[in-house]
């Protein structure tokens, strides 16, 4: 099996830390929700090694991924809500004639 070796610069891996802090993967989600984290690291990673070299286009890139994480952000293992699954109960429902 062969391996290949991608080598980025003391620069180029600030640049995409920064690209990440700006998103708001910063050291606060990776302590809330490490998965989220190494998913954007991971994807702007990917989008350098494969040529995209623009901070403003990584960031473009990871926003219409990922979206800006946040506050606003709710973690992936919330589910919708017992209404959303099963309906509104008959008296709830408004009536019907």
């Amino acid at each position: 099996m062969s391996s290949v070796e991608n080598n980025i610069s003391s620069a180029d891996f600030e640049m995409i830390r920064s690209v990440l802090d700006d998103a708001g993967y910063d050291a606060g989600i990776l302590v809330q929700d490490q998965c989220l984290f190494d998913t954007a690291a991971l994807l702007v990673t990917k989008l350098f090694l494969s040529g995209v070299d623009s901070r403003s286009a990584l960031a473009a890139k990871l926003e219409c991924q990922l979206g800006r994480a946040g506050k606003h952000r709710q973690a992936c293992s919330l589910s919708l809500s017992r209404y959303a699954i099963q309906g509104l109960p008959l008296e709830l429902q408004a009536n019907k004639s």
